[in-house]
């Protein structure tokens, strides 16, 4: 237990720590062009699309701590609460059967090499959902599309919620990223979140895709390119490179 406090001290002070000169680089994004926005931004139902549209920052793929008083909150209550933060763990603690399961499995054998902690960019939109909802209070999540401008020079960010324990259609994200491939955007990711959730084993920060996660990562490679496909927790990311999507089971 005292080891267990410890790991998780480390990991708030290391949000604390003002950067050294080793340490890696804080991100922050500017504010968001809002394309679609509806209910309360604090509560069930509160909808949201916006899109960032940047300059490609070297600190936003480091393992750095974004500048978020949302991800700062998150943290603090991951250690307050003292939740099973391993990803192997969560994933083999599932009670998840058939095609789920060998779905968890699959990313068990492979999280030597598609498991690593969040980067600042995942870190950056999970702190900026859980300051629209606790994630601790209703763990909600949220779709974001990253696609990279034909020059490599520039972004474009998609982000998507509902406020919800789920997603639902994520054309809201999707249609637009396939407009912009036919303007030379390459989509590099789509990421979303699996949220912790203490108590619900089933539930529980799962690193692994949904059998409706591995279906759209699938027809979303063939019909816009997708590169990769993310899921993060706020504390591990797992990241599943295209050429591996057909290993999973979609229905």
């Amino acid at each position: 237990m005292k080891r267990v406090l410890l790991a998780a001290g480390l990991l708030l002070a290391g949000c604390q720590a003002a950067p050294g000169p080793t340490a890696a680089a804080s991100c922050s994004l500017p504010a968001a062009t809002v394309l679609e926005q509806s209910g309360d931004p604090h509560g069930a139902n509160g909808r949201l699309l916006q899109v960032w549209e940047i300059a490609d920052d070297p600190a936003l793929w480091g393992e750095g701590t974004p500048v978020s008083e949302g991800y700062r909150d998150f943290l603090s209550k991951v250690v307050a609460t003292g939740i099973e933060t391993d990803p192997v763990k969560l994933l083999q603690a599932s009670p998840a059967t058939g095609n789920l399961k060998i779905n968890n499995d699959l990313v068990v054998s492979r999280a030597a090499e598609w498991i690593r902690p969040a980067g600042c960019f995942e870190k950056y939109l999970v702190g900026y959902q859980h300051a629209r909802i606790d994630t601790f209070v209703a763990p909600t999540e949220f779709m974001a599309m990253v696609l990279r401008s034909a020059d490599g020079a520039r972004l474009r960010i998609y982000f998507y919620t509902i406020n919800q324990d789920g997603i639902g259609r994520v054309s809201p994200v999707s249609e637009p990223a396939l407009a912009d491939v036919k303007q030379g955007w390459r989509v590099v990711l789509g990421m979303h979140t699996h949220a912790f959730h203490p108590g619900q084993p089933m539930l529980d920060g799962i690193l692994a895709p949904s059998i409706a996660d591995a279906d759209f990562n699938a027809n979303f490679s063939e019909s816009g390119g997708m590169q990769s496909a993310w899921i993060t927790n706020g504390i591990h990311t797992v990241r599943i490179p295209a050429e591996a999507f057909g290993l999973f089971r979609r229905e």
